[in-house]
C-alpha cells in the first residue's frame, strides 16, 4: 500500500541510474580487464570522494581532519592507478579510467540519496523501488545491445544466479538502512570491506597477483 509520487519516482530513476546501473556496468565491464582485486580497490575511493562532494554541497562542513584525509587518499589512488591492474599485466589506461569513474558515480548517489530522500519513506520502499528501476534501465540496455541471447549463459549457473539476487536482496536492504542511520559519509566506508573481499577474494581464489605499490597504495586510501 506504497503511495507513490513524483517525487518518489524521480528518486527512484536518479538513485538507480547514479548509484546501481552505472557503476554495475562499469565494475561488470572493467573486471576483465583489471582483475576482480583491483576494481576492488576502486570502491575505497567512494568515502575520500563522497566527503569531497558533501563538503563542496555544504551537506558536511569541512574539518581539518577531513581535509588531510582527502589529500592522503589521493596519494593512495594515485599510487593504485599508476600500476594499472595486475603485476605483469598493465590495463589500458581507458580501462584504469573507467574504474576510477565507479567510485566518483557511488559518491554522487551516496549524496543524491540523502539531499533528496522523500519525507516519511522507509529503506525497505527506497530500495525496492530503486533496484526495480535499475533493473528496468539495465533490461532495456541489454536487449537494446545484445537481445535475449545474452541471458543464455545464465542457464549454465542457476545457483550462482540465485545466490546473487539472495546476497544483493539482503545486502541492500541494509544498505538503506545504514544510509538513513548513518548518513552518506559513514555509509560510504563500505567500500573498504568491499575492497579488503575484492583484494584477498582476487589473490586466494582467482589466482590474481598485485604489485607492492598496489597493496600500499589500498592501506595508504584506507589510512
Amino acid at each position: 500500500r506504497v503511495r507513490l509520487t513524483a517525487h518518489k519516482f524521480r528518486y527512484f530513476f536518479v538513485t538507480a541510474a547514479v548509484s546501481y546501473a552505472v557503476p554495475n556496468l562499469l565494475m561488470f565491464s572493467a573486471i576483465p580487464h583489471l582483475g576482480a582485486g583491483y576494481t576492488g580497490i576502486m570502491f575505497t575511493l567512494s568515502p575520500v570522494i563522497t566527503l569531497v562532494f558533501s563538503i563542496l554541497l555544504r551537506v558536511r562542513r569541512p574539518n581539518m581532519l577531513g581535509i588531510v584525509g582527502i589529500a592522503v587518499g589521493f596519494v593512495g589512488a594515485v599510487m593504485v592507478a599508476v600500476t594499472r591492474g595486475e603485476a605483469g599485466q598493465p590495463a589500458d589506461l581507458f580501462w584504469v579510467a573507467m574504474g576510477l569513474l565507479i567510485p566518483v558515480s557511488l559518491a554522487a548517489g551516496n549524496i543524491y540519496r540523502t539531499v533528496d530522500w522523500p519525507d516519511g519513506t522507509g529503506p525497505i520502499e527506497l530500495a525496492v523501488g530503486s533496484h526495480l528501476a535499475s533493473a528496468a534501465m539495465l533490461l532495456a540496455g541489454i536487449l537494446l545491445l545484445f537481445g535475449g541471447e545474452a541471458f543464455a549463459p545464465l542457464g549454465g549457473v542457476p545457483l550462482v544466479v540465485v545466490a546473487q539476487v539472495a546476497s544483493a536482496s539482503a545486502m541492500f536492504a541494509f544498505f538503506f538502512r545504514l544510509q538513513a542511520v548513518g548518513g552518506p559519509v559513514y555509509l560510504s566506508q563500505i567500500g573498504y570491506v568491499a575492497a579488503a573481499v575484492g583484494l584477498f577474494a582476487g589473490t586466494i581464489f582467482l589466482g590474481e597477483h598485485y604489485q607492492l605499490l598496489t597493496w600500499a597504495g589500498a592501506l595508504i586510501i584506507t589510512a
